[in-house]
């Protein structure tokens, strides 16, 4: 420290250099005199050199006293610091640590041992080799009881020594603690509805009526009071709840029990009583908070109730939906839309009508009906589909070879030159925008229709001017073979039309077993006596021999999964995907014990189908949504783009697998 420390003091060298330049002056005029003021100039040198080097010695005695106290000083401050810190080399091996670390890793002595095996799941070799000389590893991370931010902080290298990090440790237990408290306590919104209301009711015997309806209120008031919530009765069928994120949390986890509770409400109803639930956590605000459950009540209707939609941090969760949908005894709805498409319709350029993309029969047959309405408004119509598939192929041909059908399908790019400021767009068995034909035309489109039966999803085409989503109808053809006849009356129908509604009802029923109300066959009739060929109709479903041979070959090496569910796969190119897997699923629940059949394919275009049927106990809407796609309570599919058969394959076991486990946790809950 002594050679790095300079004393200057420039003006006594000054003075010295201009008191020996004197002493020359004097010497060349008197030798002696000059002498004599030398030998006085070298002692004020030695003298001034002496005083120079005592001060010198002084203030090194002063500096290492100060570097002693400051060393002390910052030691002693490090020591008492109040943030658990550690000194680590880059093995994590512990150089150094104040005491508060020993109490937060419940350590009597840390020197020497790796920080890396208390915290095992921080990667600090991923930090360590950063560029930067400060990094911020970990907010809020769980410690014993605490929770702590993580910092490093590098040390400068010295001498070549190996490179050294302090790491800090800032306890934000409290404020954990704080934000845990003002997340619990934040509001929830629940909007509830009791589904097909007028039907229970008119179900249920007059007398018990005020009964039923008082029960219901009841329990519905019960659970929300329970939660420490506020009950509010909206309408005779709707009730408001609004409770805290914390009781949510607990309804989630009894997977909202008031679905099962309602459901044992018996005055000789011959029409369950079943809840519709749509729960929002908070937003921005109660308003828009109470917006959200509306639209997940929205959904939960569209997906045939009995059920909970939770919009919760952005994510949208379903509990339930167990039961099948009521079918509505009335037309007044049918009627209603009817008048509203025929309005619609009069006010339009043109017309455009696409499906699902790679339609099926039902798809096809409603867009034809559609082509129907049209023609009985003169207005002019096509469909837009690029190219057919094996599973309309026959049907596809019956209609291009009747007299006027010639020219109804046309390509996306001859549909995009048809757009106008006036044309309208229906969409048909799909509410996905992005599974419909041609996704791009909708935006371009002002005026949308849509018409779907199937349950509703996470995506639904929102701002359609006309949405007629009816998922108690057994396919869209039913559907748009009611609006027929009240478009005009009476309502004729052409063979082609006819037919082609036919086979879609025929298909998504399969032939008339699933899913079959009064409704469809009284639409079943009206086409019957339209000139509907139900011997054409089932041509539409022959398979060659191949495909025959696929099924039985499909079916006899299916594997039965925990007794219930039987899974069929093949991983051979079928061009006829979707048909076939379809009839092999159907093959598959006339085993005895099955409840369930899935049956995974690969289609021409290297795209896994899979097909889905139950019978009455499983939703296999739910385990398809799960894998991307969707559907009804006993009927669903989806299609895989980027997985092998096999793939898809093990991904739905592991999705059986974790509902058995829900169950089993369910069960042993409730006992």
């Amino acid at each position: 420290m002594k050679d790095k420390i300079k004393f200057n003091f420039p003006e006594v060298n000054i003075y010295m250099a201009f008191i020996f330049t004197l002493c020359l002056i004097i010497s060349y005029y008197d030798f002696i005199i000059g002498i004599f003021t030398l030998l006085i100039l070298i002692y004020i040198f030695y003298f001034n050199a002496r005083i120079i080097r005592l001060k010198a010695s002084s203030l090194m005695v002063n500096l290492r006293n100060l570097s002693i106290d400051m060393d002390e000083t910052a030691k002693q401050t490090l020591l008492e610091f109040p943030v658990a810190m550690a000194i680590v080399d880059e093995h994590t091996n512990i150089i150094w640590s104040n005491p508060i670390i020993y109490g937060m890793l419940k350590r009597d002595n840390l020197i020497g041992t790796k920080l890396s095996e208390y915290l095992c799941d921080i990667n600090f070799s991923y930090y360590f080799g950063s560029e930067q000389d400060e990094l911020h590893v970990a907010e809020g991370y769980r410690i014993g009881h605490g929770y702590y931010d993580i910092r490093i902080i590098k040390l400068p290298i010295q001498n070549g020594l190996e490179k050294k990090y302090i790491i800090y440790f800032f306890d934000v237990s409290k404020q954990i603690e704080l934000k845990e408290v003002y997340d619990n306590s934040k509001p929830a919104v629940l909007s509830i509805q009791i589904d097909g209301y007028d039907e229970v009711m008119n179900s249920t015997p007059d007398d018990f009526r005020p009964l039923m309806q008082s029960d219901v209120e009841r329990r519905v008031r019960l659970y929300i009071e329970q939660k420490n919530g506020i009950f509010t009765k909206r309408s005779s069928s709707k009730f408001l709840g609004i409770i805290t994120d914390f009781d949510l949390r607990e309804m989630e986890n009894s997977k909202f029990s008031i679905l099962d509770d309602v459901r044992e409400i018996d005055f000789s109803n011959t029409v369950p009583v079943t809840l519709s639930i749509g729960v929002s956590s908070f937003e921005s605000n109660l308003i828009e908070t109470n917006k959200n459950s509306l639209a997940a009540l929205e959904i939960a209707l569209g997906r045939g109730g009995d059920q909970a939609v939770c919009k919760i941090d952005g994510k949208t969760v379903f509990y339930g939906g167990k039961s099948k949908e009521v079918e509505k005894k009335t037309r007044v709805k049918a009627r209603i839309v009817a008048h509203g498409i025929k309005d619609l319709v009069e006010s339009a350029s043109n017309v455009l009508i696409m499906g699902h993309a790679y339609p099926d029969l039902d798809a096809i047959g409603s867009s034809i009906g559609v082509h129907m309405i049209c023609k009985m408004l003169n207005k002019d119509s096509h469909i837009i589909l690029d190219n057919s598939n094996a599973s309309i192929e026959e049907l596809y041909q019956d209609i291009i070879a009747q007299e006027g059908y010639k020219n109804v399908f046309v390509s996306h790019q001859k549909a995009e030159n048809m757009v106008g400021d006036d044309t309208v767009l229906f969409v048909m068995d799909t509410h996905r925008p992005s599974s419909t034909e041609y996704p791009d035309i909708i935006s371009r489109v002002k005026r949308v229709v849509l018409i779907d039966h199937h349950r509703r999803g996470i995506e639904f085409l929102d701002d359609a001017f006309i949405s007629y989503h009816e998922t108690y109808a057994s396919s869209t053809c039913e559907m748009v073979t009611e609006l027929l006849q009240y478009i005009k009356e009476p309502a004729n129908l052409d063979v082609v039309t006819a037919n082609s509604l036919l086979a879609g009802i025929t298909l998504d029923t399969k032939n008339f077993s699933f899913k079959t109300g009064v409704r469809t066959y009284e639409a079943a009739a009206f086409l019957r006596r339209n000139n509907a060929d139900p011997v054409r109709v089932k041509m539409y479903f022959r398979r060659d021999y191949e495909s025959f041979i696929t099924n039985a070959n499909s079916v006899k090496n299916a594997e039965i999964v925990d007794n219930i569910y039987a899974i069929s796969k093949s991983d051979k190119k079928i061009a006829n995907t979707s048909l076939i897997a379809s009839q092999i699923a159907d093959e598959l629940l006339n085993i005895q014990g099955v409840e369930a059949s899935f049956v995974v394919m690969l289609r021409p275009d290297n795209v896994v189908h899979v097909s889905a049927r139950s019978l009455d106990k499983i939703n296999v809407q739910l385990i398809m949504e799960k894998l991307g796609g969707g559907g009804h309570i006993d009927t669903a599919a989806t299609q895989i783009k980027g997985k092998s058969v096999e793939e898809v394959t093990q991904m739905l076991k592991e999705i059986l697998a974790s509902i058995k486990l829900e169950e089993t946790e369910q069960k042993i809950k409730t006992n």
